[in-house]
C-alpha cells in the first residue's frame, strides 16, 4: 500500500493491539470469539498483502484456534492476561522487537511505557490503510456503515419519490399509460396462444 514503506530501513514489525483496533471499529467489550477470529483473519490478510510481520495483541484467554504464541494463518498471536496488564504487556512486546517494531495502539498507556525508542502509529490512522484491503471487514456484514446499512447502494442518491396529483386532466393522463399496458400482456397471450397452436 505504500504506508509502510516509510517504515522499511529494518525489517518491520507491528504489534498491533486488536483490543483498540475492535474498538474504532465499533466493537466495545467482550467480543465473542467469533468476531475475534474474523478480525484476525483480516489481519492476516492484510500482513500477507503488505508483506509485514504482525503480531496481533489481545486479551484475556486464548482463543482455540488461535493459541497464544503460535501463527495463526500469517500472524503471530500473543495474549496479555487481563485488560488492567494490557498496556504493559503491548509495551514490552514492542520493546522485545527492537528497532523494526511499530506499535499500533489506541492506548496511550501503551505508548507512554513503550518510550521513544519504539515507533508508533495511531490505530485510527492504520485503520485506514487496513479497510482499504476489499474486503467487506470480515464479519458477516454485521459492522454497519456510516451511513447505516445502506451498504449495498454505493454513492446513489436516495430515490425521489413522485409527489401526488389531485388534478383530474393528470388522473385520465396517468390512467392512458395504464390502459395501453393491459393490451400488451393480451397481445403477448395471443403469441404464445399462436406458438401453442403450432405445437399442437
Amino acid at each position: 500500500m505504500g504506508l509502510f514503506n516509510l517504515f522499511k530501513p529494518a525489517r518491520t514489525v507491528l504489534v498491533v493491539d486488536v483490543v483498540s483496533l475492535n474498538e474504532v471499529s465499533g466493537q466495545k467489550g467482550k467480543i465473542p470469539p467469533r468476531n475475534q477470529l474474523q478480525m484476525l483473519r483480516r489481519l492476516a490478510r492484510f500482513a500477507q498483502r503488505e508483506k509485514l510481520e504482525v503480531i496481533a495483541v489481545l486479551t484475556g484467554t486464548p482463543l482455540n484456534k488461535a493459541p497464544a504464541g503460535k501463527k495463526f494463518e500469517e500472524i503471530t498471536v500473543l495474549y496479555s492476561k487481563s485488560p488492567e496488564e494490557h498496556a504493559k504487556f503491548l509495551a514490552r512486546t514492542a520493546q522485545s522487537k527492537g528497532a523494526g517494531a511499530v506499535l499500533v495502539s489506541g492506548n496511550a498507556a501503551a505508548e507512554k511505557i513503550a518510550g521513544n525508542g519504539v515507533r508508533k502509529l495511531r490505530v485510527s490512522t492504520f485503520r485506514k490503510a487496513f479497510d482499504t484491503g476489499g474486503d467487506d471487514g470480515g464479519n458477516g456484514g454485521n459492522e454497519r456503515s456510516e451511513g447505516g446499512n445502506n451498504r449495498s447502494r454505493g454513492n446513489r442518491p436516495p430515490r425521489r419519490r413522485q409527489p401526488k396529483q389531485k388534478n383530474k386532466d393528470s388522473d385520465s393522463k396517468r390512467n392512458e399509460p395504464k390502459g395501453e399496458r393491459k393490451q400488451k400482456p393480451s397481445s403477448e397471450t395471443d403469441a404464445i396462444n399462436e406458438l401453442i397452436d403450432l405445437v399442437d
